[in-house]
């Protein structure tokens, strides 16, 4: 090998922390072209995991599934930061999911309103099913999301981060909505994939939201039928918070939404609900 490609190499291993992903067009970005990413990979310094999608070789080899946290933290940086994690999965990562996974296969539930997500990331086979959300659901692309230190060894995210800039190898961000934002995005999934006994248990644990970014995120929420349901169940568990979102400035729309055929009308949002789902006595909100 001569020097350039020992420094181009060099520097390949420099800019790429071991587990990430990456394509070709970012490998073509670093200097190193496709003949030598080829040399790469039979001389064992690079795998390849998927068509054109490439990481440092690790001691586990291809075989084994890929974790989707890693796949998804490459994404990102594939994305610039505009897709993130969001709604149930969202929830559970910020300890708020008991109820999340009642058996099966773990979803993890991704946000790409902008479709810019690398087209590679739906080709991976990874250790959980990626389900990917398009529909804009908000005005403010980027309310309610932050990017976190996220821990492998315990698959737990840190405190938020101002970007996600490694200082070191281990450093790893992940972009995730905020308890606010995936609560009012898990609305929009009731009853299509989400049931409302479901929504209900998870709803139950929301005790600490905050109300004056409640207010933005359903002022600026383009759903209908996802706010109307959001403060639905606020009202039936009578959260401390609910109190204090300012509904004036939230447009609810005119007209019925039939959530469920057959259902029980809620009077105050026009919506369909199961006929369970009538108001709560005051013993159950104690």
């Amino acid at each position: 090998m001569d020097g350039q490609k020992r420094q181009t190499l060099n520097h390949l291993l420099t800019a790429l922390p071991p587990g990430l992903l990456v394509d070709s067009a970012w490998l073509q970005a670093q200097g190193v072209a496709r003949t030598s990413v080829h040399d790469y990979v039979r001389r064992g310094w690079l795998e390849r995991v998927a068509p054109r999608v490439y990481r440092r070789t690790t001691t586990q080899g291809t075989a084994a599934l890929l974790r989707w946290d890693m796949a998804v933290m490459s994404a990102q940086r594939a994305a610039l930061g505009d897709l993130y994690v969001g709604g149930m999965t969202a929830l559970e990562l910020h300890g708020l999911g008991h109820f999340a996974r009642l058996g099966g296969g773990r979803t993890i539930h991704l946000y790409d309103p902008d479709h810019i997500a690398p087209s590679w990331l739906a080709t991976l086979s990874t250790d959980a099913q990626l389900a990917m959300h398009r529909r804009g659901l908000f005005e403010a692309s980027g309310l309610g999301i932050d990017w976190h230190r996220f821990d492998l060894g315990t698959a737990r995210l840190g405190d938020i981060a101002t970007s996600p800039q490694a200082s070191e190898a281990w450093d790893h961000f992940l972009r995730v909505a905020n308890a606010e934002r995936a609560a009012i995005e898990l609305m929009d999934d009731v009853p299509a994939s989400l049931s409302f006994d479901h929504a209900d248990k998870i709803f139950e644990n929301l005790t600490t939201l905050r109300p004056r970014l409640l207010t933005k995120l359903l002022k600026g929420c383009t759903r209908i039928r996802a706010k109307r349901l959001f403060l639905f169940f606020a009202d039936r568990h009578a959260h401390g918070w609910a109190k204090r979102i300012d509904r004036d400035v939230i447009d609810l729309g005119r007209g019925k939404r039939q959530l469920v055929p057959g259902g029980r009308l809620d009077a105050r949002y026009q919506i369909t609900v199961p006929e369970a789902f009538g108001p709560k006595t005051e013993s159950e909100n104690q």
